[in-house]
């Protein structure tokens, strides 16, 4: 729980430089597709590191359906 926690942290390090970067004077002067990478690599931390919190945060409360898809690597779903 604790290295989600850190690893989480790291990729929210990673989407606030990747949305700085954005609102840099000077980043506008590199090609459009250097900035669509950076965008979507910032996104994709940002919601890579938020899955892990929650996860992080369902395991540590106690639900047995998160301990059971944490265990056996499987995703659950409420349906």
């Amino acid at each position: 729980m604790i290295r989600d926690r850190v690893i989480a942290c790291l990729l929210f390090a990673v989407a606030f430089a990747g949305l700085v970067m954005q609102r840099m004077s000077s980043f506008s002067d590199f090609p459009l597709v250097v900035e669509a990478v950076v965008a979507v690599a910032a996104v994709t931390s940002g919601l890579t590191g938020v899955w892990l919190w929650v996860r992080s945060s369902r395991q540590r409360s106690g639900d047995p359906q998160a301990q059971a898809g944490a265990e056996t690597g499987a995703t659950t779903s409420d349906d």
